[in-house]
């Protein structure tokens, strides 16, 4: 094979090394970033991706060691497909498809689709990727040890690798979007698969190629986020539905955060039903006035979408576009402050006392955040109420308490909240909005029960 008008491996094989690093924890993290609406972002979830992607990869090491001839081709073949699946299989459109079709044979569950679609997209690309380092080291001029050259390949490949974790989730998919991150990445393969050719027809066949792969990723990934999201990032997708685009009426509107409605508005700025419910307690019921109010997940800002009634509200996103997505696309101008923090932590660094606090992070069960449903995390919000506060969560459950989840939910707030009403907006057999109202006020735990043998309901009924 003549490679004198190839790029030298002294320069080639180093580039190799550290794009492969790059991309392959690029692929990890944006596998968990486009599932974040289909199945969500939870420990099992992450580890799963995580497990299919390290035991695929080890598979690749392992076919890659035991490659010996016809190391460019293989490399080439390699970075071609893998740059085809990962344009194609990570893309938006790809992974909607691929869950509704497995899910109508499945059923709505999260874990058979998942597995499914690791199997499909994930495993193929870490055994391709994971077979390009014992590869370039089989490349490598035996003329040192052994351990040498695996230390100064894996270590190169780490270097990649952390630049890889950094820049996709701080850079690219902050300023640019999920679309743009994924098409960087299938560049980056198809760069290497250019830089592997070994003769001027080589080059001009390659680089044919790449626009025929582009030209395909490109609409399936850009256009596609184009229309149907306002922006993506490393949070969520957000998008607004309208008359325009949906049956909607006139004026009204809601914002979808990860497929999830977050946020309904409509011309008398009217909201969800659980969120007008809220309001009636806080600002009808109790009458609230002058005090300071605390929400845990901006979502449309809807709780203050007609009014703030002369209190002062102040938002907590862990976001910081939400509040340039919302106005003026959503809302017209917002009544509030807001705060970019996590909720947990803004709950744990803040020294203020809210006389109300609403909890409204939870928007379905498969992207619940677990570590906002703990007992730790409901002391840590009973502290940032004042003595006579009430604390409202907007939780999604099953009202009859018919599951482990929605028991061990309900038993978590009342461990830490003993004097708690419960209003759902539907009793029935099924998950929907659940609202927990409950005071600060005489909230001591008290087990003391009604008997025939002994019954003080009459004399503890008097107002004394």
């Amino acid at each position: 094979m003549d490679i004198s008008r190839a790029l030298p491996l002294r320069y080639l094989l180093p580039l190799i090394i550290f794009i492969e690093g790059f991309v392959s924890i690029a692929v990890e993290i944006l596998t968990i970033r486009q599932l974040l609406p289909v199945a969500g972002g939870s420990v099992i979830v992450t580890s799963l991706i995580i497990g299919f992607f390290l035991l695929f990869l080890a598979g690749g090491y392992q076919r890659g060691g035991r490659l010996c001839t016809q190391l460019r081709q293989s490399l080439q073949v390699n970075f071609l497909i893998s740059a085809v699946w990962l344009g194609v299989g990570l893309s938006y459109a790809f992974i909607t498809l691929f869950f509704y079709a497995v899910q109508r044979i499945t059923g709505p569950h999260i874990v058979y689709p998942l597995i499914a679609y690791l199997l499909f997209v994930i495993a193929p690309l870490s055994y391709l990727l994971g077979q390009t380092i014992p590869i370039t080291m089989n490349m490598v001029k035996q003329d040192a040890l052994a351990g040498k050259i695996g230390g100064e390949t894996l270590g190169l490949s780490t270097v990649g690798a952390f630049l890889g974790a950094t820049l996709t989730t701080l850079v690219l998919m902050s300023f640019l979007g999920v679309a743009w991150t994924i098409i960087i990445n299938v560049f980056l393969l198809l760069l290497l698969v250019f830089f592997l050719a070994d003769s001027a027809k080589a080059f001009l066949l390659l680089l044919c190629i790449m626009l025929v792969v582009i030209s395909l990723i490109y609409p399936l990934n850009i256009l596609i986020e184009r229309h149907f999201f306002i922006l993506t990032n490393h949070y969520a997708n957000y998008q607004i539905s309208n008359q325009n685009n949906s049956p909607l009426k006139n004026d009204e509107q809601i914002l979808f955060i990860n497929e999830a409605p977050s946020s309904f508005v409509n011309k008398d700025k009217q909201g969800f039903a659980y969120i007008e419910r809220i309001k009636k307690i806080l600002f009808h019921e109790l009458k609230l006035r002058d005090k300071s109010i605390l929400v845990l997940g901006a979502g449309g800002f809807s709780l203050t979408a007609a009014s703030d009634y002369h209190n002062h509200i102040t938002y907590v996103d862990i976001d910081s576009k939400i509040k340039n997505i919302v106005v003026p696309q959503f809302l017209n101008e917002m009544q509030s402050d807001f705060v970019v923090d996590d909720a947990r932590h803004y709950l744990q660094t803040t020294n203020n006392l809210y006389d109300a606090i609403i909890v409204d992070v939870y928007s379905d069960i498969k992207s619940m955040p677990a570590y906002l449903l703990t007992r730790e995390y409901m002391q840590i919000i009973k502290l940032r109420l004042s003595a006579s506060g009430v604390v409202i969560f907007n939780i999604i459950a099953n009202p009859l308490l018919a599951d482990a989840y929605s028991k061990r939910v309900d038993n978590t707030i009342r461990t830490v909240f003993h004097s708690c009403m419960t209003i759902p907006l539907a009793y029935e057999d099924r998950p929907t909005n659940i609202l927990y109202a409950c005071s600060n006020k005489g909230n001591q735990s008290d087990s003391v029960i009604y008997s025939d043998n002994l019954n003080n309901a009459t004399t503890d009924s008097f107002n004394w």
